[in-house]
């Protein structure tokens, strides 16, 4: 009998062993992922970096560029090319 209780000893131990491994694997995958997302749990009254780079300005830019307007950029008297 006290090979079989040496021998569940040894199986208790190693099941011990994955465990602590796994949960340690757990630990860095999850501290990996707040790293990766944090700009998603940022809470609303943070400012984000990316609402400091982009300016009131730089939006009207954009927003005339996305429709194909850029009338202001063009020289008097040259004709308008719309896409079709």
């Amino acid at each position: 009998m006290p090979r079989i209780a040496l021998m569940a000893d040894k199986f208790r131990d190693i099941i011990a062993r994955v465990g602590a491994v796994f949960r340690e694997q757990r630990k860095i995958d999850a501290q990996r992922a707040l790293r990766r997302y944090h700009h998603l749990l940022a809470r609303p009254d943070e400012t984000l970096p990316l609402n400091d780079i982009i300016s009131v300005s730089k939006e009207k830019d954009i927003s005339r560029n996305a429709h194909g307007s850029d009338a202001g950029e063009r020289p008097t008297g040259q004709p308008a090319f719309e896409r079709a």
